[in-house]
């Protein structure tokens, strides 16, 4: 049974390696090499979660991190799940509970964007009930030209979820 919670500073290591390894699989198989290469040689992903950890939940199993999500005002900002604890609920549950929080801020809505080098993805946030807002186009530094969905979901007036 998974365990829902803040996250903590000793989370950091294991927050970056579920991203790490989430971003790989999410992008492996469809994003240009080129963009994988650059992503690595990049490698943000342990200073961002140092930076941002104290405002993240975590879906904990069995005393480990196996999922992530992190908000910004109204935006879902990411959301993880270690690639072995996909498709068991963690997203969904913390998907949900980011959108608890953005609810009891005061937004009436909720957005993220999403890369369309990742399906599973663009699956997943259609079958939970958001539409496509926009998209947005840029060319990455290794020449690679990106393309991102804005998604946006609306909380129904004085739904609790």
């Amino acid at each position: 049974m998974a365990l829902l919670r803040p996250a903590r500073e000793s989370d950091v290591q294991r927050l970056t390696e579920v991203a790490r390894r989430s971003w790989l699989s999410a992008f492996a198989q469809t994003a240009p090499f080129s963009m994988i290469q650059q992503w690595v040689r990049n490698d943000r992903e342990p200073e961002w979660h140092v930076r941002y950890w104290s405002d993240m939940l975590v879906s904990e199993v069995d005393g480990t991190v196996v999922g992530l999500v992190f908000t910004s005002q109204d935006e879902i900002n990411g959301l993880w799940v270690a690639p072995s604890h996909q498709r068991q609920g963690h997203g969904t549950t913390l998907l949900r509970a980011g959108e608890d929080k953005i609810r009891a801020s005061g937004f009436a809505r909720t957005w993220l964007t999403c890369s369309t080098f990742n399906p599973n993805a663009i699956e997943f946030y259609r079958a939970q009930g958001y539409t496509e807002a926009n998209r947005i186009g840029e060319i990455l530094p290794c020449g690679t030209r990106e393309e991102s969905i804005v998604f946006e979901r609306f909380f129904a007036a004085g739904a609790a979820r």
